[in-house]
C-alpha cells in the first residue's frame, strides 16, 4: 500500500515540525503539505525539512485561501492508494503505526481513536463513527471520489466531506487502536472558530 499524508498549514510554524515529526517516514510515500499564505516561518520551515525528507511535497497558496481549500489541493494532489489528513496542530501517536499496518487494501476506511490534549477520549466504534467528521480515519483514494471539504461559512468544511464519502457506503474497519493527540480546545483552532460563531 502506498500512502500519502495530508495536511494544510497556516501560520503553524509552533506546531508544524511536531506534526511533520510524527508521521511515520517509513509509511510515507508522500506528504502533502498546502500553505495557505503563512506569514509567519511556516514555509521556511517547511522547505528546510523538504531538505531532509524530500518525499514532502509543499504546495502554495500565494495568499490565504482557507482550509477547505488547502484540504482540497491536498486531495486532489494525493497519488497514494490511501490518503491520511493531519491537521497542522495535531500529531499522530506512535501508535499510528498500527494501524497502517493492519491496512491491507480490504476496506475503503480504516478508523482510529483519538485523545484531547486535555485527556478527552473519542473512541470511534461502530455505534458512532458516523457521527464524527474530523481526522481520525485512513481512507481508500479511490473511495474518495468527488468528495471534497466545503468553503460553507455556516459549518465547517469537514462536515460534507464527512457525509459524501458516508453517501458511498464504504466498507468500514474499526482498529480501536487510539493514534492521534488533537490539539484541542485551542482557542484559533478551526473547530473553535466554527462553533463558537467566530467564523
Amino acid at each position: 500500500m502506498r500512502f500519502s499524508f495530508l495536511s494544510p498549514v497556516y501560520n503553524s510554524e509552533q506546531w508544524v515540525r511536531s506534526m511533520l515529526d510524527s508521521i511515520p517516514k517509513e509509511y510515507a510515500d508522500e506528504i502533502i503539505v498546502c500553505d495557505d499564505g503563512s506569514t509567519d516561518q511556516t514555509l521556511l520551515m517547511l522547505k528546510e525539512y523538504q531538505q531532509q525528507y524530500p518525499q514532502l511535497k509543499i504546495l502554495e497558496n500565494g495568499e490565504n485561501r482557507g482550509a477547505s481549500y488547502s484540504y482540497n489541493r491536498c486531495i486532489e494532489a494525493a497519488t497514494g492508494d490511501y490518503i491520511a489528513i493531519i491537521d497542522s496542530d495535531d500529531i499522530y501517536l506512535p501508535t499510528i503505526r498500527e494501524v497502517l499496518a493492519k491496512i491491507d487494501g480490504e476496506y475503503d476506511i480504516y478508523y482510529y481513536s483519538m485523545v484531547t490534549k486535555d485527556g478527552q477520549l473519542f473512541q470511534a466504534t461502530e455505534e458512532n463513527y458516523r457521527e464524527w467528521c474530523g481526522q481520525f480515519r485512513i481512507i481508500k483514494r479511490s473511495c474518495v471520489g468527488e468528495a471534497r471539504f466545503s468553503e460553507r461559512p455556516d459549518m465547517a468544511g469537514d462536515c460534507d466531506f464527512h457525509q459524501a464519502l458516508l453517501d458511498q457506503n464504504p466498507s468500514v474497519h474499526i482498529t480501536g487502536i487510539i493514534a492521534y493527540w488533537y490539539n484541542y480546545p485551542r482557542i484559533n483552532s478551526e473547530y473553535y472558530l466554527y462553533y463558537f460563531g467566530l467564523k
